[in-house]
């Protein structure tokens, strides 16, 4: 089981950004899959693409890719820091593939069967939560 505000976070974080470097007339796509042992979600998209050399960086806290594009959509340079650390969290990977004028695919696999320490701690503060309540 996984934290699924964590996860909402997660793929939210990659869809907006396929979308904000991907022009108008490009296509963002999302494909669920799962093997035996493991869940796995791409986010594809035909946008501007990542230079070989900024994709080992832009996992990185406050790394941005240096163009006219990412200096006007704003942000802080934290979305993909955050989704690393979500994916990990569930014990999981995050890889990006992407050529420049063609796209991006960030592909997560999440072990399935796999409890996060997140979502415990949550249902761990649920149950104090609920047995603190008194019926009458």
């Amino acid at each position: 089981m996984g934290d699924e505000e964590q996860f909402y976070r997660l793929i939210s974080n990659l869809i907006i950004n396929a979308i904000q470097y991907t022009p108008a007339e490009g296509q963002v796509t999302v494909v669920l899959d799962h093997s035996d042992h493991q869940a796995l979600i791409q986010i594809q998209d035909t946008g501007i693409g990542i230079a070989p050399s900024e994709q080992t960086q832009i996992f990185d806290r406050f790394y941005r890719v240096n163009s006219d594009r990412s200096r006007h959509t704003g942000g802080s340079g934290l979305g993909l820091a955050i989704a690393k650390a979500i994916v990990q969290a569930h014990q999981g990977g995050l890889q990006v593939h992407s050529e420049l004028g063609k796209g991006s695919t960030f592909t997560i696999r999440l072990p399935l069967g796999v409890t996060s320490p997140l979502y415990k701690e949550r249902q761990k503060a649920e149950s104090r939560r609920q047995k603190g309540r008194k019926t009458f």
